[in-house]
């Protein structure tokens, strides 16, 4: 079904089609009808699955040109995710003949910036929660006496970040019914019981059955114990990616491969949550401008983001809410386009990726090996020297907890404590040298290859 199947208006179909957007996508058939009808929704979808259509477009529809107070009221959790918002409704709107104030208010401006204009006839208000907070409720600038629908986009990153704290005061100036349009890509249990004040608990929740788009093709690199920064200096060197987004779970490791990869010349940025608003802004110019084509990032632009043409994706490691992974590799493979998600691994670190597999996702493997990525045969469960290692590290762990008891069996003051302190320092020094050996083996097999002559 097209666009003229939904029963818009002339002047909606007329600037989505200059936008060129002509069929829907799934969740959009679902959501579209019901959204005009005045419905209050939960909706559960796939990231880049086109939710932001799913609201802007009964939004558009529902706005009263000669009422010219608030009517429509947008949150996101990101300043990031909210400048994006208003400049896909001002796309929508340059082909819009019914005349629309769209005006954005966000975290990293100056509140005076905020405040301006902002009684000049704003129709729909996109916002983050503590700016919003700012002007609702601490300083009462503008009136929400008119709004008609409110929206939480990403609803579970809003109560992570425990923006709801911000958001209830805003929502208790709305003294009417509203319709609240909810998205997100994840609706966790604890998610559902703070949204069912706002929704009830009777909603039907809209979803699809796909984490990420069939579009998405997902990858499990074994870079064996080559060092991360190096794995992905060669992983860019061999697939030459049109757009990447390299993804850590910690900062530390962000921050690493970035300077890394700046030292070696590539044309690369760093986006995670400790950069300012102005070098956050820059980077996403540098992105449009063509001027990067890698971009290195913590999980917060795993999240509502909309970069186009992401060709791939690539996970140094995997995050520790498994479902994250999925946000990352939606930020690739968006609409009709196709895109890769690549994610490394090694023998000591199949947990997570089995995690993966067990959700239903389809991995193809690769291996990272002479500055090559050649087919692998997949995860082995079971490693032929595992067992053997295992067994060293018990009776390492044995003789120290005999020796911590003592030779009477008594345990001793603070024996648990010390038992756990030495462990730790046991496994870690075990690791340590198991990657150690790898390392030589490595260089002895490079040494050997230089003498063939191979490189």
């Amino acid at each position: 079904m097209s666009f003229k199947g939904l029963n818009l208006s002339a002047d909606m179909l007329n600037s989505l089609n200059k936008a060129k957007y002509f069929n829907p996508s799934p969740i959009q058939l679902r959501v579209i009808p019901k959204a005009l009808k005045g419905e209050t929704l939960l909706v559960q979808s796939a990231t880049g699955s086109g939710k932001t259509l799913c609201y802007l477009v009964p939004i558009l529809e529902s706005i009263d040109p000669n009422l010219k107070e608030v009517q429509a009221l947008i949150i996101a959790p990101t300043r990031e995710l909210a400048s994006q918002i208003f400049s896909f409704s001002n796309e929508l709107l340059e082909n819009y003949e019914k005349p629309v104030k769209v005006r954005l208010i966000k975290a990293g401006e100056e509140l005076a910036n905020s405040i301006s204009g902002l009684k000049d006839g704003t129709q729909i208000l996109i916002a983050t929660p503590g700016r919003l907070h700012d002007v609702i409720v601490k300083n009462d600038i503008l009136s929400l006496r008119s709004v008609k629908t409110v929206v939480f986009d990403e609803a579970d990153m809003l109560l992570k970040e425990g923006y709801f704290e911000l958001i209830d005061p805003v929502i208790d100036v709305i003294d009417h019914k509203v319709q609240y349009l909810v998205f997100s890509a994840t609706l966790e249990n604890n998610c559902l019981s703070v949204l069912s004040k706002y929704v009830g608990t009777n909603i039907e929740i809209t979803n699809e059955d796909i984490l990420t788009s069939d579009n998405v093709t997902h990858y499990l690199i074994d870079i064996k114990y080559i060092d991360k920064k190096e794995a992905v200096r060669q992983f860019i060197d061999i697939k030459n990616p049109y757009l990447l987004m390299v993804f850590a779970s910690k900062k530390e490791t962000a921050n690493e491969i970035y300077a890394y990869l700046k030292e070696n010349k590539y044309k690369v940025g760093l986006l995670t949550g400790d950069l300012s608003a102005r070098e956050r802004k820059n980077i996403m110019k540098m992105l449009i401008n063509e001027q990067i084509y890698i971009l290195v990032c913590s999980d917060m632009a795993s999240r509502g983001l909309d970069i186009k043409d992401v060709s791939d994706v690539l996970s140094v490691d995997l995050p520790s809410n498994i479902e994250f992974y999925y946000h990352r590799a939606g930020r690739t493979g968006r609409f009709d386009k196709l895109g890769n998600s690549y994610v490394f691994y090694n023998s000591d670190s199949t947990k997570k990726p089995l995690e993966l597999i067990s959700h239903g996702t389809i991995f193809k493997y690769l291996v990272l090996k002479d500055n090559k990525l050649l087919e692998g045969k997949g995860i082995e469960k079971t490693h032929p020297t595992k067992k053997k290692k295992d067994e060293e590290l018990d009776n390492k762990i044995k003789r120290t907890t005999s020796m911590l008891k003592g030779k009477n069996k008594k345990v001793k003051p603070g024996y648990k404590k010390k038992i756990r302190e030495e462990v730790k320092d046991i496994k870690r020094k075990h690791r340590r040298e198991l990657i150690k050996k790898e390392i030589r083996k490595q260089r002895v097999e490079r040494y050997k290859r230089e003498a063939r002559g191979d490189e």
